[in-house]
């Protein structure tokens, strides 16, 4: 009789696990252009909407529903913030690397919508930098730093739904 009953509890506890994953049935962001405060960003961040999308799919890419009529949450987000200093300023203390954003994640059940402001700064990187990256040689116009913060603002909106 106690292995049924763990046999069943650990059945539970398996089914529970896979029922918390939620589907994903759109995927949208915007940056507002305004958003882009100088030069520097607007120049290296021109495809931050499409990519910062593929980044979500790529994380989600076992929760995104089949077709339209398999029901999943809705994530759209907001970018409104993005600073980009140059290394001369960040070490001087008068700016910084700013990814900011609105993020809204409509769930099939409405009663467990999100709704968050989430802010990616350059100290949270290091964990997405490849191996081996020499982060006093990473700038702000380069691929791996430009990844870092894409994945790294993606790892945080599709850790909510997982």
């Amino acid at each position: 009789m106690t292995h049924l009953i763990r046999t069943t509890a650990l059945v539970s506890a398996m089914a529970t696990a896979v029922s918390a994953t939620t589907m994903v049935s759109e995927i949208d962001v915007t940056a507002d252009l305004s958003a882009i405060q100088n030069y520097s960003a607007a120049e290296a961040w021109v495809d931050l909407e499409t990519d910062l999308e593929t980044a979500l799919a790529t994380q989600l890419v076992n929760q995104i529903a089949k077709d339209d009529t398999q029901k999943g949450a809705e994530i759209n987000i907001e970018i409104d913030s993005v600073a980009l200093a140059n290394n001369f300023e960040q070490a001087l203390g008068v700016g910084e690397w700013v990814l900011k954003g609105d993020v809204d994640i409509d769930m099939p059940d409405a009663a467990d919508d999100l709704r968050y402001d989430l802010t990616v700064s350059a100290d949270q990187l290091n964990a997405y930098y490849p191996a081996g990256t020499d982060i006093a040689q990473v700038s702000i116009d380069s691929e791996v730093f430009y990844k870092a913060v894409i994945d790294a603002f993606a790892a945080n909106v599709a850790s909510k739904l997982k």
